[in-house]
């Protein structure tokens, strides 16, 4: 289904992020006027690129940030300041309301209106089981249905090696209604989901699992209807996912599948 990518720098732009304060972008998202990228950072924003004179602004945040204490230092590792002020990671715009749904690695689904500001937060536990590592998000343009990703109830983001090591399985898959704000689990018992994506005729959701290497099918609609699947076995640990718009998917991943899922080194791109 996929074909490794090729890089080449001489097409490529660099975007460099602000100096010193931040790292780890993750998932980047485009508005519904195809401006930005849109981009979580380590220190609990989410930037926005606005071209090369102007850069990058902060765009939204979550309940709690403040800029001095959320700034990780050497003294301060990113690990000690995250749970309080959020990691975004999953970013999905809603086309038709202009609003961006985060899901924020500690506090759980999030929604900011068109212009940003401070996020919501919409979902932080389901079924009166706390979201422990909130990871990926889509959204359905034509009914507003916002999907995402749990990878674990036992680790949090900081423990993202043990879902790895441990072959944790407790991910789940859920769609929130933003009319009813209802949330309904589609799928437990995941090894370690990660990125979610719609497919393009809006039958399915491709779910990258990231432990195993794998991308998973989840079946929304026809007689399939609640059952998941394996779509594609992959050469490296899968995080986001999304469609290339002529029916396969883009996926980036970390590391190859046969090193360690965590290190210094990394390969691959994306397939």
């Amino acid at each position: 289904m996929a074909m490794a990518a090729t890089f080449d720098a001489t097409r490529s732009q660099h975007l460099p992020l602000p100096q010193g304060t931040v790292r780890g972008p993750e998932s980047v998202a485009f508005d519904g006027h195809g401006e930005g990228p849109y981009s979580g950072v380590s220190d609990g924003r989410v930037l926005k690129w606005n071209g090369d004179k102007i850069g990058w602004t902060t765009y939204t945040y979550g309940p709690g940030y403040d800029a001095e204490t959320c700034t990780a230092t050497k003294l301060r590792p990113e690990t000690a300041t995250e749970s309080r002020c959020g990691r975004p990671l999953g970013l999905r715009f809603d086309h038709k309301t202009g609003d961006l749904y985060i899901a924020d690695a500690y506090k759980g689904l999030m929604r900011v209106g068109p212009g940003g500001g401070e996020a919501t937060v919409l979902v932080n536990s389901v079924d009166g089981i706390p979201l422990s590592f909130t990871n990926g998000v889509d959204v359905d343009q034509a009914t507003g249905h916002v999907y995402f990703t749990d990878s674990s109830m036992n680790y949090n983001r900081a423990q993202h090696e043990m879902v790895t090591r441990t072959g944790d399985s407790t991910g789940r898959l859920m769609r929130y209604d933003p009319r009813t704000s209802d949330v309904t689990v589609l799928q437990s018992d995941i090894t370690y989901p990660n990125g979610v994506s719609l497919s393009t005729d809006r039958s399915h959701l491709v779910i990258s699992s990231t432990g195993p290497c794998k991308l998973l099918r989840h079946w929304i609609k026809g007689p399939d209807a609640g059952r998941t699947e394996p779509l594609a076995d992959l050469p490296g640990y899968p995080d986001n996912v999304r469609p290339d718009g002529r029916g396969g998917y883009w996926v980036a991943l970390h590391r190859e599948k046969n090193e360690l899922p965590f290190g210094r080194d990394s390969h691959l791109l994306a397939v």
